[in-house]
């Protein structure tokens, strides 16, 4: 084990997240997870040059829980009458 990298840590450079050698990843905020929940909530989307968590074998399934859960989705509140009161007659 290298004493200047504890458990033989990984840094990845395109988002600084730390991936331990028995594949925790450390989030720069919240709990520690795993490479398929890194993959799922950022490494698909950004596919940038250097990314350390693009092999499949290592990342493993993903499933729908690694990702972020859909939200319902809102309604837009329609302000008719506040439209009117601000319009300037001249």
């Amino acid at each position: 084990m290298d004493s200047n990298n504890p458990k033989n840590m990984q840094i990845c450079p395109v988002c600084n997240v730390s991936i331990t050698e028995d594949g925790q990843v450390n989030f720069s905020t919240g709990s520690p997870g795993t490479r398929a929940r890194l993959y799922a909530r950022v490494c698909n989307y950004v596919q940038k040059p250097g990314c350390i968590n693009q092999e499949s074998q290592l990342i493993g399934k993903v499933t729908p829980e690694d990702g972020f859960e859909l939200g319902e989705d809102l309604l837009t509140p329609f302000f008719s009458s506040l439209d009117q009161s601000t319009k300037q007659t001249h």
